[in-house]
């Protein structure tokens, strides 16, 4: 935990800032009194995702045409050349 004067808030906020997020907490003081804390922000937990429900995995491809073997090597060797 660090401490700054109100000064040091006015003065140095860059540094102050920096302190906080690196996770620290900083008490701000007026003369010789703590009247301040900042204390960083908790960082929100992350989403869990469920790949079982998402729209890629339930598509119904029932209804698509399916490329033969012959057809998708083709399609890769007339591709080849254009990149």
């Amino acid at each position: 935990m660090r401490t700054a004067t109100v000064r040091d808030l006015r003065n140095h906020y860059t540094s102050l800032l920096s302190w906080i997020s690196a996770g620290e907490e900083v008490i701000i003081t007026q003369r010789g009194k703590a009247i301040a804390r900042l204390v960083p922000e908790k960082p929100d937990a992350p989403e869990k995702v469920s790949w079982g429900s998402a729209p890629e995995v339930t598509r119904d491809r029932s209804g698509e045409n399916m490329l033969s073997a012959q057809e998708s090597l083709d399609l890769i060797h007339e591709a080849a050349g254009k990149w």
